[in-house]
């Protein structure tokens, strides 16, 4: 399509608002429309016509209606741009153009009004050497002790149990039945069971009496109230019996200390406790930098001095709340009950969204005054990462990203992990009180 001059004229004197008004000659609009059909008509190809050679007239009669509304959404294209650079905007996001509005004149010319989003101007706060305290506690012998056991109850091999049947820190592959009135109500096969992992609506010390010392093929039963999700109506709430059929028993068994010596490749007991807690150090130190980024991050957005445009703010509440619909409607709630929880749901989204735009713009505009750019590479590696967590091919990542308009997010959280590292890296930590 050859260029033209788009006729347009921007008026931003209300706050992070530009109006744009958009008209084309009746002729210009012709102009653009009969150049576009024969552009069209080099690649059609029909039934009884060589390639290029189909009657501009009938181009026009199947093809008119859709090459129209292709010229038109040129014109917005080149409106948008040219609103923005004879202005100097900072959009927001894309206008978005209702289709009932892309239609001609009676004249046969074309005019449209649309907005554009600003992002609001705003100074950012002092953001260098802010003093915050570290909240980073040292970890204690209890700790590492704590830590040795969990890895002997994780590694904790299963043996049949013997005469005294299953203990404390046994497992059970058992058969469940919830009875009511003597009749099975709800049946489970195959569960992993404890006797400290009561199913739903048993007491549990009742299933601990019950279970402690059973062996295989042995029957159990103790008191149940039959949960709310049964299909026996009747039966929801009331009293029944659980009925427990135990297929197999064991005693979980944990390594000797050598054998976890050498999962952890040291040598004794003293060099384990060391490797613990050079561990657990190192786990708490990033939970405390992670916490101190994220205070250093809502201290700045606290202080920033920002007002949203009403119309993106009422936008994205909007999508929160859609969002939240949907999810709801995947979990069957009814129609009239998601009304409801919307409306009380709708200033907490409200919140949730000025939050989130307010961050948006805050890392937006830190990102570009520290030159904190995201790279090409940078979202390479980070498809990388994200294909080896999820074992699968980098190429199928990409697609997936790519395809469902991702790999924008995927910019904007990288470069919120940078300008969070930048504000640590500028704070002054202090050492616990």
């Amino acid at each position: 399509m050859p260029p033209s001059t788009v006729q347009v004229n921007v008026d931003t004197s209300e706050a992070s608002l530009a109006k744009v008004s958009l008209s084309i000659p009746p002729e210009e609009f012709e102009q653009e429309y009969k150049g576009a059909l024969r552009k069209v008509s080099r690649n059609v190809t029909m039934k009884g016509f060589r390639p290029g050679k189909v009657p501009p007239a009938l181009i026009e009669k199947r093809m008119g209606e859709q090459v129209q509304k292709d010229v038109m959404e040129e014109f917005v294209r080149r409106a948008y741009k040219q609103a923005l650079d004879e202005n100097d905007l900072s959009p927001l996001s894309h206008p978005r153009v209702p289709n009932e509005a892309m239609t001609r004149g009676e004249d046969g010319g074309f005019s449209l009004d649309f907005e554009i989003s600003l992002k609001p101007k705003f100074e950012l706060p002092e953001y260098k050497n802010q003093v915050i305290e570290s909240e980073l506690e040292p970890v204690l012998p209890e700790q590492v002790e704590a830590t040795i056991e969990q890895l002997r109850r994780e590694r904790a091999t299963p043996e049949p149990v013997g005469d005294e049947g299953l203990g404390e820190q046994g497992m059970a592959v058992c058969d469940v039945a919830f009875l009511y009135e003597g009749e099975p109500v709800l049946e489970r096969t195959g569960l992993r069971l404890g006797i400290h992992t009561p199913p739903p609506g048993v007491d549990p010390q009742a299933f601990e009496e019950a279970l402690s010392g059973c062996r295989d093929e042995e029957v159990r039963e103790c008191p149940v109230t039959l949960p709310e999700y049964i299909e026996t109506e009747e039966a929801r709430g009331k009293e029944g019996i659980c009925r427990i059929t135990v297929n197999e028993a064991y005693d979980l068994v944990p390594p000797s200390d050598e054998e976890l010596w050498a999962l952890l490749e040291v040598s004794d007991a003293e060099a384990l406790e060391t490797r613990i807690k050079e561990k657990l150090e190192e786990a708490a130190e990033k939970r405390e930098r992670d916490r101190i980024e994220a205070a250093l991050l809502d201290r700045l957005i606290e202080e920033t001095d920002l007002a949203l445009p009403a119309p993106m703010l009422e936008e994205q509440t909007e999508i929160r709340l859609r969002n939240l619909a949907e999810e709801m409607v995947r979990q069957g709630v009814p129609p009239e009950t998601i009304k409801d929880q919307l409306e009380e749901q709708r200033e907490t989204a409200r919140e949730d969204a000025e939050k989130g735009m307010r961050a948006l713009l805050i890392v937006e505009a830190l990102g570009e005054k520290e030159g904190l750019l995201v790279t090409e590479d940078e979202i390479n590696a980070e498809l990388e990462n994200i294909a080896s967590r999820n074992e699968t091919s980098v190429e199928e990542v990409r697609k997936y990203y790519v395809e469902n308009g991702l790999i924008q997010q995927m910019s904007i959280e990288l470069l919120e992990r940078k300008v969070r590292r930048f504000l640590y890296d500028q704070a002054e930590i202090k050492e616990p009180s």
